[in-house]
């Protein structure tokens, strides 16, 4: 299938829809387009590498499995061979940590499983895709950066543990309260992440998806770093709701379909994971522990922080 472009003036951001279902490049292309972006399509991986090169898309949503390139391989090259860096959105039928890991690692943005809901998917560009250069949460390390010095270390069989942060609530949140204030959340977290680990020893901080964060610290500081994290995040957490729900504790959040429910206030969920000696482990399962942890730590059964017993410190 040929390279297909909007037929209207070029809007300041193009979205490159790459996916092998012509139904879904329909579907999406006409909500981005709806929704003011300018749009190109691509049926294979080979040809939403060649449109990446001839268009120099600011968004890229790709298809994790694709004839020819798949989504990983295209997403790699694009990392590769790009002098500018788009944000990259991946949609899989795959739920598996190890598959979402795995596609951060060659340079994904964001991971999101079918069967996606289009809106959903173009707040979670707007959540990635920020003009505003100057934000705090643009300077965060990118997935690929974050997973090259991790493996670093581990070669180097230097102790290191990853604490993967997890925000609870932020669609709730953002669907009440409008993108905006959904991102001011988002940032001001990214803002508390890169002030605890810039006075960490080998402390570094990154983002992974629209509403995931990771950072990589010595282990005998990662159970400092959570709790000054938890603490400074509970205490800013009430300025980023109205006076009068901040009060009550809820908000009441209306979906599409009309019904109301109740959600409490946004909360972080934390797993932290460590290798040191005499392990050691490669930087995908010592991801993939901490990302199960962080979820584990998200259900109503467990606190906030649930951390590895079999390597890192406790509290």
């Amino acid at each position: 299938m040929a390279l297909v472009e909007a037929d209207f003036a070029p809007f300041p951001t193009t979205v490159l829809i790459a996916d092998d279902d012509m139904s879904v490049r329909r579907l999406l292309r006409i909500a981005f387009e709806m929704d003011g972006y300018r749009t190109i399509t691509a049926a294979d991986g080979d040809e939403a590498v060649a449109a990446v090169r001839l268009h120099q898309p600011g968004v890229i949503i790709v298809d994790a499995a694709m004839p020819g390139c798949n989504g990983t391989a295209v997403t790699r090259s694009i990392r590769t061979e790009l002098g500018w860096d788009p944000t990259v959105i991946m949609l899989t039928g795959r739920t598996d940590v190890a598959d979402r890991l795995a596609a951060f690692e060659s340079g994904v943005d964001d991971y999101l499983v079918k069967p996606v809901k289009v809106a959903d998917l173009i707040e979670r560009v707007r959540l990635h895709h920020q003009t505003d250069t100057g934000r705090s949460s643009a300077r965060l390390l990118g997935s690929v950066e974050i997973y090259d010095d991790l493996r670093r270390r581990l070669e180097a069989r230097q102790p290191v543990a990853v604490v993967i942060a997890e925000i609870q609530g932020l669609r709730p949140f953002t669907r009440h309260y409008g993108f905006a204030r959904g991102e001011s959340l988002v940032g001001g977290l990214a803002d508390l992440l890169l002030e605890l680990t810039r006075v960490e020893p080998e402390g570094l901080a990154g983002r992974l998806g629209a509403q995931d964060f990771i950072a990589l610290v010595e282990p005998e500081r990662a159970a400092h770093l959570t709790e000054a994290l938890h603490s400074a995040f509970d205490a800013r957490r009430p300025s980023y709701y109205d006076a009068v729900d901040a009060l009550r504790g809820w908000i009441d959040v209306t979906d599409r379909a009309g019904r109301t429910r109740r959600h409490r206030p946004v909360r972080l969920a934390v797993g932290v994971a460590a290798s040191g000696p005499p392990r050691a482990l490669h930087h995908l399962d010592l991801l993939e522990r901490a990302a199960e942890l962080a979820r584990y730590a998200g259900t109503a059964s467990h606190g906030p922080v649930a951390f590895d017993r079999r390597g890192a410190p406790a509290p």
